[in-house]
């Protein structure tokens, strides 16, 4: 698959999602104050078509629809992230400015402690959904399993490209993990995003690398890439006979990739409140979650406290291996 199906197969997903929101009129109530009186902006520091962007629109979408003002997403990339993450944490704290929220939100402190876009900057407004990752390697590989890709990449220490989609991304720190936990040394390569990592990795530019499993299906599917093992605690339904990484050998390598809504910190507590619940709304409607479902996401559905407290968790569960590995931001 080139780059133009890629392209191709990131719009179909994103006009999927658009469509039940076409149909919808404006339904919902303003809130505190009569907010919102002009159009939200929620920044996704990632490409559009990636995978952080497809999960957001899925909900976007239809919410902007029935929202008394628009919901727009704005792709903001660059810098691993940190442009749009600090666009955001320096916005206005009115709501009218939010965040696609990644792990990178819970990995701030200890990669820029200097810079705004650490997790104290942000107010988690609603946790969305963890779509899985799985760990692929180029079908010219001579390996079949987890463990002969760790006893191939052992034989050839920094012989083996790996992607480093962004620094600080679940995909980055689930691979650093790995690379902890079995000694291997690898060479990595930085891109901006996953899609443009994918075609160098089907053509044999780039090794393997953990990926998400949406992105990466059609070309496990056509043979260009090889699933070694889901990065999940159970299996996936469109790949059900793929070992999860605890049954591949590897149990404490496990990584969740989850995607949110965090405003600027101090935002009104009602507006976030607010927020929250219109996210939640729309993700306990059938046909938007479906959405998420149909790329084998966990949908999470989690209000402000509890995010904030998923975030929190996420902070120190981090800072080890970050500071272990000498990990920066370039």
């Amino acid at each position: 698959m080139d780059r133009r199906q890629l392209q191709t197969r990131a719009i179909a997903l994103l006009a999927a999602a658009a469509l039940p929101a076409a149909l919808r009129a404006q339904s919902r109530p303003a809130g505190p104050g009569g907010f919102p009186n002009k159009t939200i902006k929620l920044i996704v520091p990632y490409p559009a078509g990636g995978i952080v962007d497809v999960v957001l629109r899925a909900v976007v979408d239809p919410l902007s629809a029935e929202l008394p003002q628009r919901l727009l997403v704005e792709n903001r990339t660059g810098a691993d992230g940190r442009i749009g993450l600090t666009a955001v944490a320096q916005s206005p704290a009115d709501g009218y400015t939010l965040l696609a929220a990644t792990p990178l939100v819970s990995v701030g402190e200890h990669l820029m402690a200097d810079m705004a876009g650490r997790s104290k900057d942000f107010a988690g407004v609603c946790a969305i959904a963890a779509p899985p990752s799985v760990f692929v390697a180029w079908s010219g590989l001579p390996v079949k399993t987890m463990k002969e890709l760790i006893a191939l990449a052992s034989s050839k220490p920094g012989e083996l490209n790996v992607p480093n989609p962004g620094t600080g991304s679940s995909h980055h720190l689930g691979q650093e993990m790995l690379f902890e936990r079995t000694g291997i040394k690898v060479a990595n390569i930085n891109y901006r995003g996953q899609p443009p990592a994918l075609i160098d990795m089907a053509e044999g530019r780039l090794h393997f690398g953990m990926i998400s499993q949406s992105l990466a299906l059609p070309l496990i599917q056509a043979g260009k890439l090889r699933a070694l093992a889901a990065n999940t605690a159970k299996r996936t339904r469109s790949l059900p006979d793929l070992p999860t990484i605890a049954e591949a050998g590897f149990p404490d390598v496990l990584v969740q990739s989850w995607y949110g809504v965090a405003a600027p910190a101090r935002t009104p507590a009602p507006v976030v409140s607010y927020l929250g619940e219109q996210f939640l709304q729309t993700l306990a409607q059938v046909d938007n979650r479906a959405k998420l479902e149909a790329i084998d996401a966990e949908v999470l559905a989690l209000g402000a406290a509890a995010f904030d407290a998923l975030i929190a968790s996420e902070t120190l569960r981090w800072g080890a291996l970050i500071r272990k590995r000498g990990i920066k931001m370039g």
